[in-house]
């Protein structure tokens, strides 16, 4: 084989093995099925989320199968509250971002 043919050949093998071990790490770093709810047997349950930023404090994620228009309305009221607090975030960082610098005074 020509050196050019051999390091080809070693950077394939190369890649190969660094996918196959990314690979069996993500496998091996994956969660049981049961943890995310498949063949899970119990009845879900409404879960508490608590996020700084809301002025509201506590809202309660409908995390079961319930698409009643009780359950859509909250829904859409707790998404409407964190896109609320993402624009006074947004707000903050482009004020931020807009400081101008201030002449300091020496004494």
């Amino acid at each position: 084989m020509s050196k050019n043919a051999t390091i080809t050949l070693w950077v394939i093998v190369i890649i190969v093995l660094v996918g196959g071990g990314i690979w069996w790490w993500m496998a091996s770093q994956s969660q049981s099925p049961s943890q995310y709810g498949y063949g899970n047997t119990t009845t879900p349950t409404a879960t508490t989320t608590t996020n700084p930023s809301q002025t509201g404090g506590t809202t309660a994620a409908a995390t079961s199968s319930d698409d009643s228009d009780t359950a859509i309305n909250q829904d859409m009221t707790n998404a409407n509250t964190q896109m609320s607090g993402l624009s006074s975030d947004s707000a903050s960082v482009n004020q931020g971002l807009n400081d101008q610098p201030v002449q300091q005074q020496s004494f």
